[in-house]
């Protein structure tokens, strides 16, 4: 077995953990942003209409998630928009990346209007890929989206 010679060293060994501490803050603080974007529709919670058919849609590479609420309020996350204001915000995605797609999630009860305002900003800002987010009804009264 091997022996050490007395070493003139007093220090003792230390555990400095404020690296490690930051590179957990970095985590968490990555995936609090990404979470929003990989997951669409978390931010408000809605009551999407129902369908039997199977969706055609077929997005593309990004899709920005739209969503219009019971009182016919238009939402991108949390935060609420005007026509003017998602037109502008339409336009600056497609500006950063041309085959995007736009989902609409809209409660069932939203007033059409609504809808068709979500569509009309669509159309001005240049997007030509829009789907409407529906739950499937499947038989046995089971339902997901």
């Amino acid at each position: 077995m091997f022996r050490f010679r007395d070493s003139s060293c007093d220090e003792k060994p230390e555990l400095i953990i404020i690296p490690m501490v930051d590179v957990m803050l970095f985590l968490l603080a990555f995936f609090v942003l990404i979470a929003g974007s990989i997951i669409p529709g978390l931010a408000m919670k809605t009551n999407p209409p129902k369908t039997v058919q199977k969706s055609s849609f077929h997005p593309k590479r990004r899709v920005i998630t739209v969503t219009v609420k019971k009182d016919g309020s238009i939402y991108y996350g949390n935060q609420r928009l005007t026509f003017d204001q998602l037109v502008r915000l339409l336009r600056g995605f497609r500006r950063q990346s041309p085959d995007i797609s736009v989902a609409i999630d809209a409660d069932r009860e939203a007033p059409v209007q609504s809808l068709v305002t979500v569509l009309d900003a669509v159309s001005r800002a240049g997007i030509n890929s829009v789907g409407l987010l529906a739950r499937e009804e499947r038989k046995g009264n089971e339902s997901s989206r």
